[in-house]
């Protein structure tokens, strides 16, 4: 048995955090759950058995006990075999740039253990989080923590950032050529400034955001309505559909209705807590 759950974020903090998460499971567990891309970055501790990942920069990586990663280009695989006990912070994009200026595009497809990132910030903090009996005592020390790193960071948001969170909260459906006749900047520092906050191109960031979007509104059913979520998903016709598929997935929207083993299909209790517990807001 497993559950996964998000949870709502401080109003000061939303321009940074999508949400909450955690991932737990009953026991120890065999399984390997595939993921396409969601076009958030995240900060992610593991407190339970360690695991491993696959995707198309590498074939069986074990993946840190603390990390942060940026952008996945394309689906990949975490393999469990243990217990499954997760906790971290899904980003918007640019958020670790505003941390730690990190070049993103070294981010791209990879897991960075935090230690190496913020060693002293570690030192300090991590322990509560990993040696907490509860979920609640984890979830309390995982907010304090983040409203610390996120205290010293710049609020005011950089053009790359707000294009960023347009294409976010749009779906990827903006038309980014559009988008950038209204940017005060050229063409070239802004993609070049986009690739280095965000970690891809503006073009591929909307790609990814606008497949992840599809992903969800698929997720758990092996029967989808794929022309709805073709139509929800700003496609106008179904090859762009397909191919985009076939690029993240390696495979037409139909086969990956049918073929996927994203996590809807084996947690029992997948939730958003509507409630803003724990949350000082």
């Amino acid at each position: 048995m497993m559950s996964y759950r998000k949870y709502p974020v401080q109003k000061e903090l939303e321009t940074f955090i999508e949400c909450y998460f955690s991932w737990e499971s009953d026991g120890p567990i065999k399984l390997d759950i595939e993921s396409p891309p969601n076009a958030c970055e995240a900060i992610v501790y593991n407190y339970g058995s360690p695991y491993r990942i696959s995707n198309q920069k590498y074939d069986d990586l074990e993946v840190p006990s603390c990390f942060i990663n940026g952008q996945s280009i394309q689906n990949y695989t975490l393999h469990f075999d243990g217990k499954i006990g997760i906790i971290g912070v899904a980003l918007k994009p640019g958020a670790l740039y505003k941390l730690f200026e990190i070049p993103m595009f070294s981010l791209t497809d990879e897991r960075l253990d935090f230690t190496e990132v913020s060693p002293d910030f570690c030192s300090k903090r991590l322990a509560p989080i990993l040696n907490a009996k509860n979920l609640e005592a984890r979830l309390d020390s995982l907010i304090a923590i983040t409203e610390d790193l996120f205290t010293t960071a710049n609020k005011d948001d950089s053009i790359i950032q707000e294009a960023a969170s347009k294409i976010f909260s749009d779906k990827g459906k903006t038309n980014v050529t559009e988008h950038l006749c209204d940017i005060p900047m050229s063409r070239r520092n802004f993609e070049r400034k986009f690739l280095e906050e965000v970690g891809v191109s503006p073009k591929m960031y909307a790609k990814i955001r606008r497949f992840s979007f599809c992903c969800s509104l698929m997720a758990g059913d092996r029967e989808a309505d794929l022309m709805d979520v073709l139509h929800q998903g700003g496609y106008y016709d179904q090859s762009h559909f397909i191919k985009d598929f076939k690029y993240f997935s390696g495979r037409t929207p139909r086969k990956y209705a049918k073929t996927n083993n994203e996590l809807a299909y084996h947690v029992d209790r997948m939730a958003i807590v509507e409630k803003r517990l724990h949350l000082n807001s």
